[in-house]
């Protein structure tokens, strides 16, 4: 089961911890990293083993584990394929810092917008065939309705006296 990012709650974070400060462009507001949030995502990086997207170089230390441990983003656990002690992320911390990953990546924006376009279209598509259902629905109720037999009949029935009172020529 995979359990969605809250992004709103981690942005929230990352601008509580000075990661992360929120500019305007001239244009636009956007989100961008500040040299604390760089270092601290770089070491986190190097801390977890995962690949690190800004391109900087920081090594992890012991100070910075106890640090990550206390805020609740890594626990320390024993592998049993190494044989020690490792640190594997905990959902606070993978939340976190996969949203400083996502403000610093703007490929991963992009398709984040396009994702949220598709679906708003998909929603749109779908409402317009629930009406287009309700409607031939109601449609098909009210030719049900309508008596065809009871009507071909009569007219069969009005021909067939014309015809036996009046003659084939009439």
């Amino acid at each position: 089961m995979n359990i969605p990012i809250d992004y709103n709650k981690m942005q929230k974070e990352l601008d509580r911890r000075r990661y992360m400060g929120h500019v305007y462009t001239g244009k636009v507001e956007v989100w961008q990293p500040t040299k604390l949030g760089l270092k601290t995502y770089g070491k986190w990086c190097d801390l977890v083993g995962w690949k690190n997207l800004s391109g900087e170089k920081w090594s992890s230390t012991d100070e910075f584990m106890n640090l990550a441990i206390k805020r609740n983003w890594v626990e320390v656990v024993y592998d049993f394929q190494v044989k020690e002690n490792i640190c594997m992320h905990t959902k606070f911390g993978h939340d976190l810092f996969r949203t400083f990953e996502y403000w610093i990546d703007e490929k991963a924006q992009k398709k984040e917008k396009q994702k949220e376009t598709v679906e708003k279209i998909g929603k749109g598509v779908i409402s317009s065939l629930k009406e287009c259902i309700q409607m031939m629905s109601g449609l098909s109720k009210g030719f049900g309705q309508l008596d065809y037999q009871d009507s071909e009949k009569k007219k069969i029935k009005r021909g067939l006296d014309s015809l036996e009172k009046n003659g084939p020529l009439g």
